[in-house]
């Protein structure tokens, strides 16, 4: 059984204050606990190694803060119910997967999303950029098109997994454009601006900024919002899946994978 080992590279994407875990290849399902399992008792084989990888990365982060033999149960919504004390977020794409984990004390929630380079194809760009990512994409050459269109793509996905804990807001991926620092680092960083009034906007100030970085033909980008980016005057807490049960299953596949 292949066991998840420590992700500096991911660690990286975010300030200070976390933990991350990653795991090539498939997730042993019997490394699930069996309220897990139950979770995924009528999904596909490949959909139940994706959740158990995620599950064995979580737990290797939480294992850094001493929390071992933790119950990552899903809610409704597939959103992962973290222990009182920490925040997290989870990702997995073809043969990889990831997770991170910080304290409350530190950070407001962390999103992360990893995907294969040129994996969304052309048909669906229109759908994934809106119009001021199409402007930058389409002013970088040819052949690196793809390629910034799936870190615009797993930037928003950062996004939205981060926000939406803290708003339960769902969120058209037009919704917001990304800003790269600039192309052509296999590292960087990118914003997040806001194409209309954004709920988590009345929390946190801008900038809203993630971190990205390509590796073994994947892309990876996070986004943390930090306990220090509250606006003055605000209290922030996490929305409860009670709360969520108004919203489509299909409206929040995007975000909680």
């Amino acid at each position: 059984m292949r066991v998840p080992t420590a992700s500096s590279r991911v660690e990286a994407l975010f300030a200070a204050n976390v933990a991350a875990a990653e795991l090539r290849g498939d997730g042993a399902p019997e490394a699930l606990f069996p309220a897990e399992a139950d979770y995924v008792r009528s999904a596909v084989p490949k959909r139940v190694r994706e959740f158990a990888a995620g599950r064995m990365c979580a737990r290797q982060a939480m294992g850094r803060y001493g929390i071992s033999q933790f119950v990552l149960r899903a809610a409704a919504d597939r959103q992962p119910l973290w222990p009182d004390t920490l925040v997290g977020s989870i990702s997995h794409t073809t043969g990889f997967c990831v997770a991170v984990v910080g304290r409350k004390a530190d950070w407001l929630a962390l999103g992360l999303d990893t995907e294969v380079v040129g994996a969304p194809p052309e048909e669906v760009w229109s759908t994934i950029c809106g119009p001021g990512d199409i402007e930058w994409c389409n002013a970088l050459p040819p052949d690196a098109r793809a390629a910034a269109v799936t870190l615009v793509f797993a930037a928003k996905e950062a996004f939205y997994k981060c926000q939406y804990p803290l708003t339960g807001e769902w969120l058209d991926f037009h919704d917001l454009s990304v800003v790269p620092s600039e192309w052509g680092p296999e590292e960087g960083t990118f914003l997040v601006q806001q194409t209309r009034p954004l709920a988590v906007t009345q929390f946190v100030s801008a900038p809203l900024e993630g971190r990205y970085a390509f590796h073994d033909g994947l892309i990876t980008a996070g986004f943390g919002l930090s306990r220090g980016a509250i606006r003055s005057g605000r209290s922030v807490s996490l929305v409860v899946p009670e709360d969520l049960h108004h919203r489509k299953q299909d409206d929040l596949d995007v975000q909680h994978r």
